[in-house]
């Protein structure tokens, strides 16, 4: 793929951002008030995507201050003039993919969980594969759960990646991009 027609699909948690967003407002409703473990708790006997979908209802985000990977957020900006297509292809909910869409303003798109599906591992595979078909995107990520992914993924970027992550794709060819600021 030359640079205009290039695709990159950028991962949020852990490789975007040096965090997990779900995870964080998660903390950060029960802070509010303790008894709130238990509204989580009921909201993930529905399952985990309704559980992200309704904490995103109750807590607030301001994309200004995550903590952003800025070493690789400066690589995919500098793709982005090079002609590339940039998507966002998050497990963090809509609301909060969107967010923070809106606040870098490089994305031409956004995929992200929502009420019915948790967009993670063969999830996220099955959908940028039906967009881009097998091997018409590269995709940056940073955990198991992205190997899915960079299997159906023309080139695979590891974001600050663990050591486990490493080996598990040791046989595949794959990029491996590490920040110095983490």
């Amino acid at each position: 793929m030359e640079g205009s027609e290039r695709v990159i699909c950028v991962d949020l948690d852990g490789t975007l951002i040096n965090t997990d967003l779900s995870v964080d407002a998660a903390k950060k409703f029960v802070r509010k008030n303790v008894l709130n473990i238990f509204r989580l708790v009921f909201w993930y006997l529905k399952g985990i995507q309704y559980l992200k979908y309704r904490v995103s209802e109750e807590v607030q985000l301001d994309p200004s201050v995550l903590p952003y990977n800025f070493s690789f957020l400066s690589y995919i900006t500098l793709k982005k003039s090079e002609g590339c297509k940039i998507y966002l292809a998050t497990g963090s909910t809509k609301k909060y993919a969107k967010q923070v869409a809106d606040h870098l303003q490089i994305f031409d798109g956004v995929f992200a969980s929502d009420k019915e599906v948790n967009l993670i591992g063969k999830n996220k595979a099955t959908k940028l594969v039906e967009v881009f078909q097998e091997g018409g995107f590269d995709y940056a990520g940073n955990s198991m759960d992205d190997i899915p992914v960079w299997m159906e993924a023309n080139k695979k970027i590891l974001v600050s990646s663990t050591p486990k992550v490493r080996e598990a794709m040791k046989s595949i060819p794959h990029t491996l991009f590490e920040s110095s600021s983490k």
